[in-house]
C-alpha cells in the first residue's frame, strides 16, 4: 500500500513538472466565479507526544502514527484571488482490542474524520503563469473520531459476531496550510498540499485526546469555469 502511494505521489509531481515545461498555457486571470471539485490522497501523520490512555477494558493497541489519508473538496472563487473552500476527510488510526470480563474480547478500528471550512487565497493569480500557482488556505473544522467494533468473541460460546457497534467523538478544532496547483487544460488542475490540523477532545478517544497533526497529499480537480 506503501509503495503504491509513494508511486502514486511521484506520478503526480512528475505530471506537474511535465506541464510546467509547456509554454502554450497562458496567464491564468478571472478566478471570480469558477469552482474546482476535486480528490486528494495521501498520508496522515498524527503529531501528539502524548501516553495512551484507553481505560482497564483495553489490552492492547496498534494505533499508529502513520495512516492513509484521502479528501473531496471543493472551492469556489467569490473574488479573482480568494475561494470559499470545503472539504470532508479520513485519516487512518489504526486497530485496537478490547476485552471485558462480561462479554469477551472486541477487535475494531479508528478514524478520524475532518470536515472543514476555511478560505483558499492564491496570491499569484493573475500574475504568473498557471503552473505551480502557490495557495494558502485555513480556517474551522468539526472533526468526528471513532472507534468501530467490527468483530469479536464471546467467552461463553466462543463464536464470532459483527457490526457490535461503535463509540464517536466530536470536537472543533482549526487547520491551515498551503500548496501548489497547476492548470494542465481549462478544466482540469492537479495539487499538491500540506495541511495542520489542530485535534482536541475534553475525553479519551481512541486512546488519545489529542489527534492534531499533518496531512501531506496530491490529487486532481476539475473546474467549472464561469459563464
Amino acid at each position: 500500500m506503501r509503495l503504491r502511494l509513494m508511486t502514486a505521489l511521484l506520478f503526480t509531481l512528475l505530471l506537474q513538472a511535465a506541464w510546467a515545461q509547456d509554454d502554450s498555457h497562458n496567464t491564468i486571470k478571472g478566478n471570480r466565479g469558477n469552482q474546482l471539485v476535486g480528490v486528494r490522497l495521501g498520508i496522515y501523520h498524527f503529531t501528539s507526544n502524548e501516553e495512551s490512555i484507553f481505560g482497564d477494558n483495553l489490552i492492547s493497541s496498534s494505533t499508529t502514527n502513520n495512516g492513509f489519508a484521502a479528501e473531496v473538496f471543493f472551492n469556489y472563487f467569490f473574488l479573482d484571488q480568494t475561494a470559499l473552500e470545503v472539504s470532508l476527510g479520513n485519516a487512518n488510526r489504526g486497530d485496537i482490542l478490547y476485552e471485558n470480563e462480561s462479554i469477551g474480547r472486541l477487535f475494531g478500528s479508528a478514524g478520524v474524520y475532518p470536515m472543514t471550512l476555511g478560505l483558499k487565497i492564491t496570491p499569484l493569480s493573475g500574475i504568473v503563469s498557471g503552473h505551480y500557482q502557490p495557495y494558502i488556505h485555513g480556517g474551522g473544522s468539526l472533526v468526528v473520531t471513532r472507534e468501530i467494533f467490527e468483530g469479536g468473541t464471546l467467552y461463553t460460546d466462543q463464536y464470532a459476531y459483527y457490526d457490535f457497534g461503535s463509540k464517536s467523538r466530536t470536537a472543533f478544532g482549526w487547520w491551515a496550510g498551503g500548496g501548489f496547483e497547476s492548470y494542465v487544460s481549462s478544466t482540469i488542475a492537479v495539487t499538491s498540499n500540506f495541511k495542520y490540523y489542530s485535534i482536541d477532545y475534553s475525553k479519551y478517544i481512541a486512546g488519545y485526546k489529542d489527534h492534531s497533526g499533518y496531512q501531506i497529499s496530491v490529487g486532481i480537480a476539475y473546474i467549472f469555469r464561469k459563464k
